[in-house]
């Protein structure tokens, strides 16, 4: 009698949870194709304003170390029409804002994020990040960066590159690339689905990097590389010319081999000067480590985390900030000796006149979206450069890396009006970026209280639900399309 109960026991669970299993499949499909129609509460809208005149502001020169005092711009069409001499007679049906004497900069880009969430490009705006280049492209970013385009809700101009392209034994957030001729298919995948660029990883076989290098410079897109310097026993040739190069930090790690050596640093400096690329240093992310590892929870407690999007939040939890919590006081220590050498990096690059760019690598632990690119500025200014660089760095660098100053980085007729305005000069002190008393993305007028919608709207990030249909659908992307 036993036997017959137990089997049917067995047929009921089995059935019960082929049953779950199915519904949760059918749910799952359904989320994933509902994410192409699906639009989030919270967004904020874009309103198109005719024109916009700015009077009685100082201009930064983001080219030229200098101020244009007493300007007057004019925007119409989200563009900037016209830089007068201030009080300047306008159509008195366009609308005159005062600017009392504050300082006019360009948006700033940050070229080296991590975007989990939309509300992270909302809050990038708040301070004054009008773009941003995310390193680890998504289906959802796609579907994302086309939404901004088409003006559907506001938030940073967003630059997309392909999945990591990275080595045997890469996490599933990455894509594993095992051969030549699957670096140069991804190459292909990559382009003919949108991106802006492919990002490699430097953990790579020769062959394999050189392949995605050369396939990448065959069908003209742009490539940026983890790691200042070429894949082992592959050729500084092969990083000549590309976009960026990412990470101070692996400088430490790859050419130096873990050792303090100023002389050996001045060779890789020359190296990266003639190869002609710029460097992404991304202070921020070895400053936060360092100070997870030294404060501890202390540090924890001193960060907004109402901003982070929930399920990225807790991968990080568990898989990156438990290790730095509990690191002993020897460790901490190297860490603090360590950051001040990449500070000495970052100060012989700049020397040697490398080009820098402004990357936080936002949304890694908990980095926070547009408070990271304002901390890795202030670290830049720590490692040497000063306000003028910093600025240059985050501004026409950026432009001019990405090949589109002739639309951004700088105020000058004729570009898109992403524009910051602060009480005071940038040039003197470039923390007072980090509160801006308006942004000014295309031509739309951003004010104090518009900012603090802004800032409040973007804590209410994606459920826990909706961010894990999200990654799934990237990883049933990669590996069955």
């Amino acid at each position: 009698m036993l036997i017959p109960r137990f089997n049917k026991a067995i047929k009921t669970s089995f059935l019960t949870l082929f049953t779950l299993l199915l519904l949760l499949i059918v749910i799952t499909t359904v989320a994933i194709f509902y994410l192409d129609y699906r639009t989030p509460p919270g967004l904020m809208p874009v309103i198109n304003n005719n024109a916009l005149v700015i009077n009685d502001i100082n201009i930064v020169m983001v080219k030229k170390n200098q101020v244009l005092k007493n300007r007057q711009v004019v925007i119409q069409n989200g563009r900037i029409t016209a830089i007068n001499n201030a009080n300047f007679p306008v159509d008195e049906n366009i609308k005159v804002l005062n600017g009392n004497g504050a300082y006019l900069t360009p948006g700033l880009f940050d070229m080296h994020v991590h975007v989990y969430d939309r509300k992270y490009l909302m809050l990038n705006l708040a301070y004054g990040v009008t773009s941003v280049r995310n390193l680890n492209g998504k289906k959802m970013h796609l579907r994302w960066r086309d939404e901004l385009q088409n003006e559907q809700w506001l938030g940073s101009n967003l630059y997309l590159s392909s999945p990591i392209l990275a080595g045997k034994g890469t996490h599933a957030l990455n894509q594993e690339i095992l051969s030549p001729q699957e670096g140069r298919a991804e190459v292909n995948k990559a382009k003919a689905n949108g991106y802006d660029l492919i990002k490699v990883y430097g953990y790579l076989d020769a062959d394999i990097f050189e392949a995605i290098i050369d396939e990448a410079r065959l069908i003209n897109i742009p490539v940026a590389k983890h790691g200042p310097h070429p894949a082992k026993d592959s050729d500084w040739s092969y990083v000549s010319g590309l976009q960026s190069l990412e990470h101070v930090e692996d400088i430490f790690q790859g050419p130096l081999n873990y050792q303090f050596d100023h002389q050996a640093l001045q060779t890789i400096a020359q190296k990266l000067l003639d190869a002609n690329v710029p460097v992404v240093p991304t202070l921020e992310t070895f400053d936060h480590l360092t100070q997870l590892s030294n404060a501890k929870q202390t540090f924890i407690d001193s960060l907004r985390l109402d901003y982070l999007n929930p399920l990225y939040f807790d991968i990080e939890s568990h898989f990156t900030i438990a290790r730095w919590l509990n690191d002993d006081k020897k460790q901490s220590a190297y860490h603090l000796k360590k950051q001040q050498f990449l500070f000495e990096i970052v100060r012989v690059l700049n020397e040697y006149k490398v080009k820098l760019l402004v990357g936080s690598d936002a949304g890694t632990m908990y980095t926070l979206p547009g408070i990271a690119t304002h901390n890795e500025m202030l670290l830049l200014r720590q490692a040497g450069l000063s306000n003028f660089e910093v600025l240059k760095a985050a501004t026409i660098n950026a432009a001019q890396a990405l090949k589109i100053e002739h639309d951004y980085g700088s105020v000058e007729i004729g570009k898109v009006a992403d524009l910051i305005l602060v009480i005071q000069n940038p040039l003197n002190d470039i923390q007072v970026l980090k509160a801006p008393y308006a942004v000014i993305k295309k031509g739309q007028w951003l004010g104090k209280s518009e900012l603090e919608d802004i800032k409040s709207s973007a804590k209410n990030t994606d459920s826990y639900f909706w961010s894990v249909i999200g990654l799934i659908e990237d990883i049933l992307t990669r590996y069955i399309s």
